[in-house]
């Protein structure tokens, strides 16, 4: 019976193609003037979410808490722990007993991921009073920083058995991406390595007047990070599978491409806004779309992107011993390198490609730019947060 099925799977998905993937990219030159500044230790952090006053950031990490850390200190205070994303499991524990419970070795989190959750997005709205927050097993969540008194934490919705996974606030709407329809981010390989020709990843709005939900782009192979343009009139999406970023019209719902055959697999996207926007938006004007879109991922490999490319070759591969074979083939693609690339937001130009061999921080699932050429990275596959300088 198991034949039959692979050999039925294989034959359907043999009538379409693969995930629309240009040539593998050659690999560019290293950038060797790279100076790191600091490295803070950290259990795989995710995105980086730094306040609009540059004081401290936020990052969600591999044992599920939410870590606040002062730029200027490195100083690291813990905002949120897996009692407060499941109260009911965590209710007679000890904070001492979940730590001990929740953290791990990488691979032993996976595992526990269901009870201890995973933060993945996480956005500040309009100023840095109110963030929220993308625990990809319990729901999108808002978090008020308070002058004096205990801060007000609150679900806004929970959404169990999919891959939530980014978030960002405009006015009363809450726009999320879900990477995955029906598997969670605990079997994460089998998201990536989805033989389904039609992606199962969306983009969607939660109204929070009507409590309504609404998809706006379905389809996507791997929805992950999302961002709103300087004019604040498109969102941007980063489809991990196909090395793209999607544009997203607000007014209309039309879709096209900002960036496409991107030489990573994307993740987190930040645009950092030019001198001119921050200008016209200190006198409520509208910018254009002259900023500088932040595009971290993991390098295209051949042996990846033929894979993606051919749905039947996916699917061959998945039938391999899952321990034996593929956990540590998809490794040997994923791990080896990683890169940050520079993308002009108005036309979709990549202006630079940041890349090591050498230096494990730029395995970045987000990057966020201080300054020039300041930047600060979290990775799913290195236990640090790194802060460096490129030296032009």
């Amino acid at each position: 019976m198991k034949l039959l099925f692979i050999f039925f799977l294989l034959f359907t998905i043999a009538l379409t193609d693969g995930i629309p993937l240009g040539p593998t990219p050659v690999m560019p030159t290293e950038s060797s003037n790279i100076t790191v500044i600091s490295a803070l230790s950290m259990p795989y952090p995710e995105e980086i979410a730094v306040d609009p006053t540059q004081t401290f950031y936020l990052t969600g990490t591999a044992n599920g808490y939410v870590y606040k850390v002062m730029l200027d200190t490195n100083e690291i205070t813990t905002l949120l722990t897996p009692k407060d994303f499941n109260p009911e499991h965590f209710e007679l524990w000890t904070d001492e007993e979940v730590a001990a419970y929740c953290t791990g070795a990488q691979n032993e989190t996976y595992i526990l991921e269901p009870i201890c959750g995973r933060v993945l997005g996480i956005k500040f709205y309009t100023n840095a009073r109110k963030v929220y927050i993308v625990n990809s097993y319990f729901g999108i969540w808002e978090y008020k920083f308070k002058n004096h008194g205990r801060s007000r934490f609150n679900n806004i919705f929970e959404q169990t058995g999919v891959f939530l996974n980014d978030v960002y606030r405009i006015r009363e709407k809450i726009y999320y991406t879900n990477s995955h329809t029906t598997v969670q981010r605990y079997s994460v390989i089998n998201v990536v390595l989805d033989p389904n020709p039609v992606g199962q990843g969306s983009f969607n709005v939660f109204d929070m007047n009507t409590q309504e939900h609404t998809t706006l782009i379905d389809g996507l192979f791997f929805a992950n990070g999302i961002t709103l343009s300087s004019n604040k009139r498109f969102f941007y999406i980063s489809e991990t599978d196909a090395a793209r970023v999607v544009k997203y019209e607000i007014s209309t719902g039309e879709t096209s491409y900002l960036v496409e055959d991107l030489p990573v697999l994307t993740d987190n996207i930040y645009l950092e806004k030019s001198e001119a926007c921050e200008i016209r938006e200190d006198y409520n004007e509208r910018c254009d779309n002259d900023g500088t879109l932040l595009v971290p991922g993991y390098y295209r490999v051949e042996g990846l992107d033929e894979v993606l490319r051919n749905f039947s070759a996916m699917a061959e591969f998945l039938t391999q011993d899952f321990y034996t074979v593929v956990v540590p083939t998809f490794s040997s693609w994923i791990e080896p390198v990683g890169t940050i690339c520079e993308v002009d937001e108005a036309t979709g130009e990549i202006l630079k490609v940041i890349f090591s061999n050498d230096f494990k921080f730029l395995l970045a699932a987000s990057a966020h730019k201080l300054s020039d050429n300041e930047y600060i990275t979290g990775s799913v596959f290195y236990p640090m947060v790194f802060r460096f300088q490129v030296n032009e």
